[in-house]
């Protein structure tokens, strides 16, 4: 929110809040360095920018997870240091020694990404996990392919209107693909990606954004 300032003469600035406290940069940084640890692991990419930077490691998953294991990670605010997040040491405890390990550094703020692979056993399918200060702000599923009795159509994927609660889309669609779940400035925002039983051309999927468990956007393509 900007900040209007007085100055002697009684005129009257507005001073915009730096662009770096702002929600949507930090939903921003999530979803680049998620997205990235999810193809392999974030990397150093040469950059003169000083403000971030990255490494990332690797090793073998050995733990079994269950979606409901996902389902119970607590997450917390990045804005408020992740308190109340699973700390990255007990996730470790629980599911074993991760996959990969990505971290990166913006504007002062430390994220670690962590993935841990075979959700449910399921061959390429994630659960990766965003962490500041050790405690978790952020969870991913990804590749969590289902089969669905029947394919989700055009006409179904345009009933949805911003608004509607994400427990009525799940109902109506049923367990997403992908997952994505931040909690930030006290906004809970929430994105589910359909990739397996969608009708359409070759590749055809679709994606809906939730704000607070509320519809606020979605996009689809080849959908028919």
């Amino acid at each position: 929110m900007a900040k209007k300032i007085k100055d002697e003469n009684g005129n009257t600035y507005v001073q915009k809040k730096p662009f770096y406290k702002r929600v949507w940069f930090w939903i921003l940084v999530v979803i680049v360095v998620a997205v990235g640890a999810s193809m392999g692991g974030n990397k150093d990419n040469g950059s003169k920018d000083t403000s971030s930077k990255s490494e990332s490691a690797t090793s073998t998953s050995t733990a079994k997870i269950k979606h409901s294991d996902f389902d119970a990670v607590k997450i917390g605010d990045l804005m408020q240091s992740a308190d109340g997040g699973d700390t990255l040491d007990s996730l470790k405890e629980k599911f074993g020694e991760p996959k990969s390990t990505s971290s990166s550094e913006t504007n002062g703020v430390k994220t670690d990404v962590v993935t841990w692979d075979k959700v449910d056993n399921k061959i390429g399918s994630s659960m990766v996990i965003s962490f500041t200060d050790g405690k978790a702000f952020s969870k991913d599923l990804t590749g969590f392919k289902l089969t669905r009795k029947n394919k989700i159509d055009l006409a179904q994927f345009n009933e949805v209107a911003n608004g509607t609660s994400y427990n009525d889309v799940i109902n109506k669609f049923g367990e997403p693909d992908n997952y994505t779940e931040t909690l930030i400035g006290g906004d809970k925002q929430t994105m589910v990606m359909y990739t397996s039983g969608v009708k359409g051309d070759l590749g055809a999927n679709f994606n809906i954004t939730f704000s607070n468990d509320a519809v606020s956007g979605k996009s689809q393509t080849s959908m028919k």
